[in-house]
């Protein structure tokens, strides 16, 4: 079996599309697929040798050059003359590009929605209006990533596939010591988010700050990359300085998520928050905010407690609830890790990607 994937660029296996298409290719190598891989720009990590199968670099800059558009349209040919009659792409020059190149040189197009399409501009959304014709499927990580997808793309719902991000298996971790060796009888409150505003952390700091007024003990700590200043000024103008921590962005989050007692994700939008995942897979009960993707992760009372954006006092109140009841802590935990092991598997995403290609194929290939 074959297929071709067709990225942008790719920065490092952390990032959230990043880590999926490196799980989706290596499991698919093991299951015996030949599989090609090719970025429209390289980067370090790309040209290091490390990914599973060769990278090809095409070498396409822009969406307004008709040589980027001759450019796909050959590398379609080439696929083509190889035995490949599908072709999966990822982010967005990728997705304006590919359908209608790929189309005339006789290769099906699946493309991928990740987010709720916050980065749409108007020339953008024009383009993959268009373009997005001559998709063959569109798979999207949530079924709110399918209906704004949907709705803002005019993608038909026959042509639109929900497949979850997939996971391997984890075991729950025990908490460690934790960023500034609290006293044990300190909450720790974790979020793993880049610092920039449409995480609204800031609406994080504010609650932990009222736990500090209401005489709860608790610390904060922020993993994430990009400029910490105001939100230290912040925290510094509230009081919790002392105990909020920013350990900036991080390799390998897991590793801080196994210190939090309760994680948070306050994001103004989310498509699938890999993040949440996360810290479910590390047995943490979740508080996030009610948007995108996060209450079909999240049932509300079960594994976490969901907030509406923005209502800082609702947070609290949220956080409150697990700091003065530990076996709360302990139970949402383990259900979190149970519904991540069952829902959001690794092999069940890898099944259902194959099926959809298969489906896709040529019946005379199949």
């Amino acid at each position: 079996m074959k297929l071709s994937i067709i990225m942008d660029q790719y920065n490092n296996p952390y990032a959230g599309t990043e880590s999926q298409v490196l799980k989706l290719i290596s499991g698919l190598v093991e299951r015996g697929w030949d599989v090609r891989f090719a970025v429209f720009r390289g980067t370090q990590y790309t040209r290091n040798g490390e990914f599973p199968v060769e990278v090809e670099e095409l070498n396409i800059r822009s969406l307004s050059n008709p040589e980027s558009w001759l450019k796909t349209y050959h590398y379609g040919r080439r696929l083509k003359k190889n035995g490949f009659d599908l072709v999966h792409v990822f982010f967005n020059d990728a997705s304006v590009l590919c359908p209608p190149a790929m189309s005339l040189a006789g290769i099906k197009t699946v493309i991928s929605r990740r987010d709720m399409g916050f980065w749409y501009n108007r020339k953008y959304l024009h383009a993959l209006r268009l373009t997005g014709r001559f998709a063959a499927v569109a798979v999207c990580n949530s079924r709110a990533v399918a209906d704004i997808t949907a709705s803002s793309e005019g993608i038909p719902a026959r042509k639109i596939k929900v497949i979850y991000n997939g996971y391997p298996a984890a075991k729950i971790q025990k908490n460690g010591p934790n960023a500034e060796d609290e006293k044990s009888d300190s909450v720790v409150i974790g979020v793993v988010a880049n610092l920039r505003p449409i995480k609204r952390i800031e609406d994080l700091i504010k609650a932990t700050a009222k736990l500090r007024k209401a005489g709860l003990r608790s610390s904060l700590n922020i993993v994430g990359g990009g400029d910490s200043t105001r939100y230290e000024n912040l925290a510094d103008e509230l009081g919790i300085r002392d105990s909020t921590h920013f350990l900036g962005s991080q390799a390998e989050p897991e590793k801080f998520i196994k210190d939090f007692d309760i994680a948070v994700l306050c994001s103004e939008t989310e498509g699938f928050s890999n993040a949440i995942i996360e810290y479910m897979r590390c047995g943490k009960p979740v508080v996030c905010t009610r948007t995108g993707g996060n209450p079909e992760i999240v049932q509300h009372g079960e594994n976490g407690y969901l907030v509406e954006v923005g209502d800082v006092p609702a947070l609290a109140e949220m956080l409150k609830k697990l700091i003065e009841n530990p076996e709360l802590r302990e139970r949402m935990g383990r259900r979190g890790a149970g519904d991540v092991a069952e829902r959001y598997n690794l092999n069940t995403m890898l099944d259902q990607h194959v099926a959809l290609y298969k489906k896709l194929r040529p019946r005379a290939l199949q």
